[in-house]
């Protein structure tokens, strides 16, 4: 009698524990999803990198005087400091080559509407280098630098 109680209380503490690890697993997994652990950050990355490129393209396309073109402008810059704020202290994306090139090109757009507002054009000159480093940011974006 006595070694069976001992049986059912090992068996019942057995299924204690592993309920406990499946719970403990459950919850991280939820954790996970909720808090942004585990995802992938290449991906986001180059998708953050990719959207903002889009953004700042789109709103140096628009001409100086069209219509929403300082809402844009707000977008780009509210986009560049998060962007910037995010990446910047992170070393592995800091030593990307990508990283430079859209960096000084944000730069660049950034320094121009804080100078000059949002009023003033963007100069021709600075507007292509601005789209060769963008261009040459993708092409290392798609080859995972």
């Amino acid at each position: 009698m006595c070694g069976d109680a001992r049986g059912a209380r090992a068996r019942t503490q057995r299924f204690g524990v592993l309920t406990g690890w499946f719970y403990l697993a459950f919850c991280l997994a939820q954790a996970k999803a909720f808090l942004g652990f585990g995802e992938n950050k290449e991906e986001k990355y180059t998708a953050e990198t990719t959207a903002i490129i889009a953004q700042v393209k789109a709103t140096l396309e628009m001409a100086p005087g069209a219509e929403g073109r300082e809402e844009s402008i707000n977008q780009t810059r509210q986009m560049t400091n998060a962007w910037v704020a995010k990446y910047r202290r992170d070393n592995k994306t800091t030593g990307k080559p990508s990283y430079g090139q859209v960096y000084s090109a944000l730069n660049a757009v950034s320094g121009h509407f804080n100078n000059f507002g949002t009023k003033y054009p963007f100069p021709a000159k600075r507007k292509d280098r601005v789209f060769a480093e963008f261009e040459s940011a993708e092409l290392l974006l798609s080859r995972g630098r």
